[in-house]
């Protein structure tokens, strides 16, 4: 084996700097913090409204060019083990919800601009089975219900839902899954 692939893709990397919070998670095994926007690992971009993390700025600068650059093999599962973990343990239920949700949401409107454009910016994103975290997921929604309806942060803000973080992530749920073709996680108790 040559030297140069001995070497995780995350440290060979052309545009690592200290200001690319993905690489940094990678690097210490924290993709799961990147996901929920950790105040180390939150993506700043300009956005008028409050979001635990930038998804749709964190996706497109750092793990889509990190994904075009690299073709990091183990970056796919790295993303789903990560969705997962934030899931099962994230002491945050609501944030980690609402963001798996998002991430999820992200990844899907991602891949129909793929299939709708095969040579656009999104040609070459790496496909990954959703399933598992689809399942996660809509378990949360089922068991945290009445603490979403609660919770009036992010898009749970009375600006936008009648009935906090529940209508955004019902929204979200029906249009991954009706719109965008990707897993289900509509939960029984909708």
């Amino acid at each position: 084996m040559d030297a140069a692939r001995s070497v995780p893709a995350y440290e060979r990397v052309k545009f690592a700097s200290l200001d690319n919070v993905l690489l940094l998670a990678l690097a210490n095994d924290e993709l799961d913090k990147f996901l929920v926007g950790e105040p180390f690992y939150f993506q700043e971009a300009k956005n008028d409204n409050a979001e635990p993390q930038n998804v749709v700025a964190a996706f497109d600068q750092l793990v889509l060019r990190y994904w075009q650059q690299t073709h990091d093999s183990q970056f796919p599962g790295r993303f789903v083990a990560a969705l997962l973990k934030i899931l099962a343990t994230y002491p945050d239920r609501n944030r980690a919800i609402y963001v798996a949700a998002v991430w999820v949401w992200y990844y899907q409107f991602c891949l129909s601009k793929k299939q709708a454009r095969p040579e656009g910016l999104y040609a070459d994103l790496f496909e990954i089975d959703m399933g598992a975290v689809a399942l996660a997921l809509q378990r949360q929604l089922e068991l945290n219900k009445a603490e979403l309806v609660q919770d009036t942060r992010w898009a749970g803000a009375s600006w936008n839902s009648q009935n906090g973080l529940w209508g955004p992530l019902m929204r979200t749920a029906l249009v991954v899954r009706d719109k965008l073709g990707g897993p289900d996680f509509v939960p029984a108790n909708l």
